[in-house]
């Protein structure tokens, strides 16, 4: 891969955040994905103290936020303040949002994402045993504006922050989430028949793939096979595909990159780095077009579309043929 969009998604720095604010970036596993479903079951109940939240301006805006201080809360709660119109968001979705966090004792800002269109939004699993922003986004409507209340503990960790911050383990916060987007957690699609000299893939209950690559020489043109087929939009040139990958060099069989073990998808162009300095490998850039959201595809890069001579990373020796599985989780919606 070359130039990934970064997994962790940043947050405009206030003067108080800038250490905080490492900690709430966190990526999280992503856990195994199911559809939207009316009878989804909240991570975090509704409660009392976030219904105190007032919060006015456009969702995916900063907002201008209100509520009586010090504020209080019998434990992680939610309420929600705009009802979106999109798809409700169930375990395992990889969930894009924007966040405002503030002080549950005097009601200043602690820090807050970019609510910038030129900026990535944070990105969760939801329903993710990682911090309460994974909790909150569980069972949100897609173009929801969320109020939480919890503790400095839920969001950051016990212990995590510098005491010179002034702020305790069990301060209370209050958090406004806007929710922009929710893609797949892993493909869903429907099984395809396997072919010969293709390498074969088992995937793991949380949807890891285990790779096999054939006992036989490469092939010395680009292979995409299709081993689960979804029903999602078709991936044109130039989108911005939200995917799982895990990519491994064919003559060692030596894995080189995979977002499963950082724990969250990534989003590539579909786009050649030979045309865009932000795209991707060539090949894999030409077999990502055509592609449809929750399919799980191989592909086989030999070295004509691979790296430029002496631009591939340490990892792959010069000349290789590369191999990666993908799972599609969606299309980002650059606006």
């Amino acid at each position: 891969m070359k130039n990934a969009h970064p997994d962790e998604r940043g947050l405009v720095r206030t003067v108080p955040a800038l250490i905080v604010s490492t900690a709430l970036l966190a990526t999280l596993t992503a856990c195994a994905p199911l559809g939207g479903s009316a009878a989804c079951e909240p991570a975090i109940p509704s409660g009392e103290s976030p219904t105190f939240v007032r919060a006015s301006g456009p969702v995916s805006s900063a907002p201008d936020v209100s509520f009586p201080t010090p504020l209080r809360t019998q434990g992680a709660q939610q309420a929600v303040l705009v009802e979106g119109e999109g798809d409700t968001i169930a375990e395992g979705q990889v969930v894009d949002f924007q966040v405002s966090l503030f002080s549950g004792v005097d009601g200043e800002l602690i820090t807050q994402s970019a609510y910038d269109d030129a900026s990535s939004p944070l990105r969760r699993t939801a329903g993710a045993d990682m911090d309460i922003l994974a909790e909150v986004v569980q069972c949100a409507q897609v173009g929801s504006r969320i109020a939480a209340t919890g503790t400095i503990a839920d969001v950051f960790g016990v212990g995590t922050l510098d005491p010179a911050l002034g702020l305790d383990d069990s301060d209370a916060v209050v958090l406004v989430l806007d929710i922009e987007a929710a893609y797949l957690g892993r493909a869903t699609g429907t099984p395809q028949l396997g072919a010969n000299g293709v390498p074969a893939v088992v995937t793991a209950p949380d949807g890891r793939p285990g790779v096999t690559i054939p006992n036989q020489d490469a092939p010395d043109e680009l292979v995409a096979h299709v081993l689960t087929r979804g029903g999602g939009a078709e991936v044109a040139a130039d989108d911005s595909v939200v995917m799982h990958y895990t990519g491994l060099v064919w003559e060692t069989e030596r894995v080189f990159d995979s977002s499963w073990e950082r724990g969250a998808p990534a989003t590539f162009p579909a786009t050649s780095f030979l045309d865009d300095p932000n795209g991707i490998v060539p090949g894999l850039a030409e077999a990502l077009v055509g592609q449809t959201v929750g399919s799980q595809v191989v592909v086989v890069i030999p070295p004509s579309l691979g790296y430029p001579s002496g631009q591939a990373p340490a990892s792959i020796p010069e000349g290789s043929t590369m191999v990666f599985v993908v799972d599609v989780l969606g299309i980002e919606d650059r606006g």
